[in-house]
């Protein structure tokens, strides 16, 4: 049973670097997954057909990319990861729920950028402005 949501994961992320200053990938994880209450088994859940790719690990790393698209967390040449001044004020901004929904992040137009590479090459105007309405 999945016991986090994206949005809450998102949310966690930038207040863990808040708190505890520039992490790297694996510091995140295993923080996170304590924050969460993940036992063992959900921790070390791969996906099927797939051993080495652990389902929690490849969760944090895609929600942590979303987060520098939309500039709230900076990668560092060494690996650490870093909470922004953008972040900081999502922190705020998002401060009672507690959660960083896509459609917070939407608002930054280089996450939309990002984000619409991953559609379909033929994206027509109007599904771009639906997009952006989200």
């Amino acid at each position: 049973m999945k016991k986090y949501n994206h949005a809450a994961l998102r949310y966690q992320v930038l207040a863990m670097l808040h708190n505890q200053g520039p992490m790297n990938p694996t510091e995140i994880t295993e923080k996170l997954a304590d924050f969460f209450g993940l036992d063992e088994e959900e921790r070390n859940e791969t996906y099927e057909g797939r051993p080495n790719d652990k389902v929690f690990y490849k969760s944090v790393a895609t929600n942590d990319q979303h987060l520098k698209a939309a500039g709230l967390v900076e990668f560092s040449s060494h690996g650490y990861h870093s909470i922004s001044e953008r972040g900081e004020q999502a922190l705020i901004d998002n401060e009672a729920t507690r959660k960083l929904e896509l459609r917070y992040l939407r608002q930054f137009p280089e996450y939309c950028q990002w984000a619409l590479k991953f559609r379909k090459a033929s994206v027509s105007h109007d599904e771009i402005d639906d997009f952006l309405k989200l």
